[in-house]
């Protein structure tokens, strides 16, 4: 009777009988991915191509412009507002001011301090600045023609009688140096002071003779002026009579050393020569008027 109340034993605690194979349940398989579709012909062009094709092409228009405006910019604030085709690098040096007074000042005594005698002194003192407006300038050639607008006008003083150079031999080496000297005052002036339309200046006299001399001791003691006086002599100017030579560096024109007044050749020479003989004037002065003439033929 107690065997019937014993419970039988678990069927999991049962021993696998010898030659039954252990079965494991394996996960149940995923389903087979569906075949890809075929794929079909690459899609053509979108109807707004056109349109995008044209807004970028605007777009990179718009940048374009703006760096060349922004190029042309840039290029004028530095050309110290001379006109279009002059060189950019004219020069190494140039004046701090480029009004008419104070620019040509500078440029006086920059260009002065460079022209020397064989003993080192200067050779002339250089006075610069505008022309008064009341001083009605005129230039007599194959016409008679009045200068107006801004005129700049250099005065060399040798610093001896009559403004004449003091010491040394005048000589015609000595006067193209002082051709060559006047020339590189009109070039600084047209490329630097933009508000100038014409450039005098005025050369210093040869010493004066024996004869001179005593004409100019009698009229200091009697205090009469002499009859006569002998014209002085300028190189006058306007920017086209130098326009070439302002589209080159200074140094293609005018080289980095001054030359002596002992002796100057060469083609340098020659190409001052070109520049300054046909601009040569005689100047007399007619109570207001300043009169500019062709110097009389040797």
């Amino acid at each position: 009777m107690a065997r019937d109340l014993i419970p039988p034993p678990s069927p999991a605690g049962r021993p696998t009988p010898d030659g039954t194979p252990n079965l494991i349940e394996l996960p149940p398989e995923s389903p087979l991915a569906a075949p890809e579709p075929e794929k079909g012909p690459p899609p053509g062009p979108s109807q707004f191509r056109n349109r995008f094709g044209f807004l970028m092409g605007a777009l990179a228009g718009v940048f374009i412009a703006a760096a060349l405006v922004a190029v042309i910019v840039v290029t004028d604030n530095g050309s110290d507002g001379v006109d279009e085709g002059l060189a950019p690098n004219w020069s190494r040096w140039q004046p701090a001011d480029h009004s008419i007074d104070e620019g040509a000042m500078e440029i006086a005594q920059h260009v002065g301090a460079e022209y020397k005698h064989p003993d080192g002194r200067q050779l002339v003192d250089i006075k610069g600045g505008e022309l008064p407006s009341d001083v009605n300038l005129v230039v007599r050639s194959s016409g008679i023609t009045n200068i107006d607008g801004t005129r700049v006008l250099y005065t060399l003083d040798g610093l001896g009688p009559n403004q004449s150079i003091k010491g040394g031999t005048p000589s015609e080496s000595r006067l193209k140096v002082l051709h060559r000297e006047a020339l590189e005052l009109a070039l600084y002036t047209f490329r630097y002071l933009p508000d100038a339309e014409s450039v005098t200046v005025w050369l210093p006299p040869p010493p004066p003779t024996e004869k001179e001399k005593q004409a100019a001791a009698l009229a200091t003691a009697t205090g009469v002026p002499p009859a006569t006086s002998a014209p002085k002599t300028v190189l006058f100017y306007r920017p086209g009579d130098l326009r070439q030579q302002l589209q080159l560096p200074l140094g293609n024109t005018l080289g980095p050393r001054t030359p002596s007044t002992d002796k100057y050749t060469g083609a340098e020479a020659d190409n001052v020569d070109t520049l300054t003989l046909s601009n040569r004037f005689d100047l007399t002065v007619q109570g207001s008027q300043v009169v500019l003439d062709r110097p009389d033929p040797a």
